[in-house]
């Protein structure tokens, strides 16, 4: 899709074309979802989770970790943000600096507000519901986040869906979080899902959580243990044109209680724990889905057995762009390996061999 409102940066766009596999991140999460504190209590706030009073963390940082995270795990990262006025799929180092610098001036944008920050020519961060939409219009096929809103534990009063959930109903993305945010009604938000298409899906776990708490424990239908039925039953819904999102809940190996002090580093720690993990299997989703699984079971299986079980954390294109940081995008990292003499291409491929897993 070509628009005056969207930047898709070179090695994004360059991945969409080749079929690599690529996960858009929700910037909402990292830049107004993590907070020093003050005027809240520790804990869970309503907009996110709050740190221990102190000091902000270092957005451009975890960003950047985010990023080399996805990257070691094979797969593309794709942050989005607006700045100035224009969505940007794909954020270079100066623009999450950028972003980093001006946290406190920073909108929170939903789908529907849109239209009006691309026309004030203002900046902000997407939350699922916009980073699902943005996600779909370019073609990524696999969005992680820590957690999701959903049906409201008010909604008897309010009847407030959050958009991340309304916007699944016609997205056809695969979405991986821990758990609902505080404040949804897990079991109405079950029936929700259940109702308007939306397929839940439980990895390695029977159940799912409001965010990460212990006592917050609800049953699901659906359970996996391979990614590769996660991509399965995307090209299912995509062969019988059928809307609506896959949601898949990675519950976190570690729980924290609601009543416990989230002092700086424990929380930090675990809030890195849960991003890794989700990352990890977004990473391993979007590898799949790029295989192109045919959604007839009998041909899959053949397809399967084809993978091997252990293999590179990385292509070597990707590793040349991101770790040996040749250029700024793959096709002039490329095009300067290319160039070189045949001595130091391979010098350069035996060092892939030797350093990446």
């Amino acid at each position: 899709m070509k628009s005056d409102y969207l930047v898709v940066s070179d090695h994004v766009q360059d991945a969409i074309d080749k079929k690599m596999p690529v996960i858009a991140v929700e910037t909402a999460e990292i830049y107004l979802g993590l907070k020093g504190g003050g005027a809240m209590m520790d804990g869970v706030g309503a907009d996110g989770i709050r740190l221990n009073e102190g000091t902000n963390p270092d957005y451009y940082k975890v960003s950047e970790d985010i990023g080399n995270l996805i990257v070691q795990n094979g797969a593309v990262p794709a942050m989005i943000a607006v700045i100035d006025g224009k969505i940007h799929v794909g954020l270079s180092k100066s623009d999450m600096k950028y972003l980093s610098d001006h946290q406190s001036e920073l909108k929170k944008i939903c789908q529907s507000d849109l239209p009006m920050l691309l026309a004030l020519g203002q900046d902000g961060v997407t939350t699922l519901s916009a980073t699902m939409t943005i996600a779909q219009m370019v073609g990524i096929n696999v969005v992680v986040t820590i957690g999701i809103g959903g049906v409201s534990e008010d909604y008897g009063d309010t009847h407030h869906v959050s958009a991340d959930v309304e916007e699944m109903i016609h997205n056809r993305v695969v979405v991986v979080a821990t758990g609902l945010t505080p404040g949804s009604e897990p079991e109405r938000s079950l029936r929700f899902f259940d109702t308007h298409g939306i397929s839940v899906i439980g990895f390695r776990s029977d159940y799912f959580y409001t965010r990460w708490l212990p006592e917050k424990e609800h049953k699901l239908r659906y359970r996996v243990d391979d990614p590769t039925d996660i991509a399965a039953a995307l090209a299912v819904k995509r062969s019988l044109d059928i809307d609506g999102a896959i949601l898949v809940f990675n519950p976190a190996a570690t729980v924290i209680s609601d009543k416990d002090s989230y002092d700086t580093d424990i929380n930090f720690n675990h809030i890195r724990e849960v991003i890794n993990d989700n990352v990890t299997l977004a990473a391993w989703v979007a590898m799949a889905i790029s295989m192109d699984l045919d959604p007839n079971i009998n041909n899959r299986k053949s397809k399967r057995s084809s993978i091997p079980k252990k293999e590179k954390s990385m292509s070597f294109e990707v590793w040349l762009f991101a770790v040996k940081k040749f250029a700024q995008n793959y096709d002039v990292a490329q095009l300067i390996f290319n160039n070189l003499p045949d001595s130091e291409k391979e010098r350069i491929r035996k060092e892939y061999e030797d350093t990446v897993e």
